[in-house]
């Protein structure tokens, strides 16, 4: 349903000009075209990025896996790309099948990636931490019909179980290394095949000849799931390319090293981290999962110069550094939806800037906290970038648009944005309206059109016909010492609905229920103040390190006993705020 169209500059040879920086308007496609090497600003399509990077720096480094160490050049990985297109043709995928990836982060990962587009197959990741009832929904809602998939046991067995209900899942990939002929797979239901045989039978590491269009389909990513089964969004081309040159907005420098630890599975690594520095021509190091302790293993002997930052990620570095315990580093960027009361903290510890910013897997373009260092709005999670594409806010409750610097939910124009949900027609024409994507989240916007941030509506805590913003509470919370991390969710109340309940995971024990109580009493509104406090070891989280709190809401409507109940253990409790 994404309906605008944008014109590239006219062509030009491939140049090995270096680029240029990117000005004040950096929020502009235009600037961000200007920054590119001029044979990638006319490139329309994922396949010709991997292709034209090979062609400008075949022997120039591009993607390091940090937890093993492996890296390749952008001729090496177009290569391998190359080869996994060829195979998987060879097994019968032609333009337009969808292709299941049920990987983990690595190389073989992203070829595999690179390799769908090349023939024009709609890679369809699935995260790897499903299970058998949440792959089946995959492979149902994207009609996947063949499958890539780790040489472990626990990812066959749930294959095993679950292709034999799909007549259409025809073939699986076993993804060896393209090394390993020894062992032999078999999934039921399905022809099974190693990669390294479907590689060595193909023999070839050239380029496929298949031809692709801007508003041709390139992936089906699934939304978080924080909510009900997670809805299959299909991307094309043109989303890709300028959600990628999106994240090209922020202050990168010319030899910028990229660490994301995130997963593939979701827009952020694929657009901001693999395809962005493809476009870029610079280093991308990834890992197999986020790590605070392993943080700076991966970011100090790979020389990393910005770092992409997801969920509670920031808490967990501020709870296991220090001033003393930070080493030597080149880290001069943080760049993720940061909030505002660690923005401060990260910069002066790490010694770098925080640049915010705000998308989601509907339209991963973004929103962002730039221009320059010094327009940077504190707490704001920025502006649209690319506005002279048409990409525009509004803020609207019950259907009006509300005034300057009241909340309402976010709106935004679909440039950019997923062409549909698969096969959900009535969902995706509740998100897309008359070309405005409903993003479901709670925001605000200023006199000089910055955007705040300020909750998902469905984590509204809504008591006694009061909307409580989880974000809100949580941010005092988490400004007390000894806690890491808070989540702030209702509980029920026969009498008010909702009241607050909060679950606390402490940094030190001597945090105490009556702390939590009497430190938002004296910040926030009293109704504001949780009914409820319970700590905790960890909490659920999404792979991108978000906390499931509509997990923990539903799993409190199930509970007699809520917890630390400030009215029976400290029914007094204005009277110490």
């Amino acid at each position: 349903m994404a309906t605008y169209t944008y014109c590239l500059p006219e062509t030009e040879d491939i140049s090995m000009t270096e680029h240029e920086t990117v000005d004040e308007h950096g929020l502009t496609y235009e600037a961000v075209q200007k920054s590119l090497t001029p044979a990638m600003r006319e490139v329309e399509t994922v396949k010709g990025v991997i292709e034209t990077a090979a062609q400008l720096w075949p022997d120039r480094q591009y993607m390091t896996d940090a937890t093993t160490g492996a890296s390749f050049t952008f001729g090496e990985t177009n290569a391998r790309a190359n080869e996994v297109a060829h195979a998987l043709a060879s097994t019968g995928v032609t333009a337009g099948d969808r292709v299941g990836l049920h990987l983990v982060n690595s190389p073989e990962y992203v070829t595999a990636i690179y390799g769908c587009t090349k023939i024009g197959a709609v890679q369809t990741p699935i995260n790897w931490q499903y299970r058998e009832r949440e792959v089946r929904h995959a492979i149902d809602t994207a009609d996947i019909s063949t499958i890539l998939v780790q040489p472990d046991n626990d990812y066959l067995g749930i294959l095993d179980a679950v292709v034999p209900d799909f007549e259409d899942c025809v073939t699986v990939v076993v993804l060896d290394g393209m090394t390993d002929e020894d062992r032999e797979y078999d999934v039921d239901g399905a022809e099974t095949v190693t990669l390294s045989t479907l590689v060595s039978e193909a023999g070839t590491t050239r380029n496929p000849d298949h031809e692709q269009d801007r508003d041709d389909p390139v992936s089906i990513l699934y939304t978080s799931g924080t909510t009900g089964m997670p809805k299959p969004a299909l991307h094309t081309n043109e989303s890709y390319l300028l959600s990628a040159k999106s994240f090209l907005g922020a202050p990168l420098g010319e030899d910028d090293v990229n660490y994301n630890p995130f997963p593939l599975f979701h827009a952020n690594n694929q657009c901001y981290g693999m395809l962005a520095k493809t476009l870029h021509g610079s280093g991308w190091v990834f890992a197999d999962s986020f790590s605070g302790s392993a943080f700076f293993d991966h970011v100090v002997p790979h020389d990393v110069t910005s770092v992409n930052i997801l969920g509670g990620v920031v808490q967990m570095l501020l709870a296991k550094y220090d001033e003393d315990s930070v080493p030597d580093n080149d880290l001069d960027l943080a760049i993720g939806p940061i909030g505002d009361e660690q923005w401060d903290s990260l910069e002066a510890l790490f010694d770098l800037d925080v640049v915010q910013i705000y998308s989601q897997t509907e339209n991963p373009v973004l929103l962002m906290n730039y221009p320059a260092l010094d327009e940077r709005r504190h707490g704001a999670i920025g502006k649209p970038m690319f506005p002279d594409l048409g990409h525009e806010v509004k803020f609207v409750e019950d259907r009006q648009e509300v005034p300057v610097g009241e909340t309402g939910e976010l709106l935004r124009t679909d440039v950019g944005a997923m062409a549909e949900y698969v096969g959900l027609l009535d969902q995706t024409a509740e998100t897309i309206q008359d070309g405005w994507l409903h993003s479901g989240d709670i925001a605000r916007e200023d006199e000089d059109g910055f955007c705040y941030y300020v909750d998902r509506r469905k984590f509204m805590v809504r008591r006694a016909g009061e909307n409580i913003s989880a974000r809100e509470v949580e941010n005092v919370i988490d400004e007390l010492d000894g806690v890491e991390a808070s989540a702030i969710f209702p509980a029920p109340h026969t009498v008010y609905g909702e009241v607050v309940k909060v679950q606390v995971k402490r940094s030190s024990n001597e945090v105490l229920e009556e702390d939590i109580i009497t430190h938002v009493g004296r910040e926030l509104a009293p109704f504001k103040v949780p009914r409820y406090v319970e700590f905790v070891d960890e909490f659920p989280r999404t792979p991108s390190e978000r906390i499931q709190r509509v997990e923990l809401a539903n799993a409190e409507q199930d509970r007699d006993d809520h917890g630390w109940d400030r009215e029976v253990h400290l029914p007094d409790w204005k009277e110490h705020v």
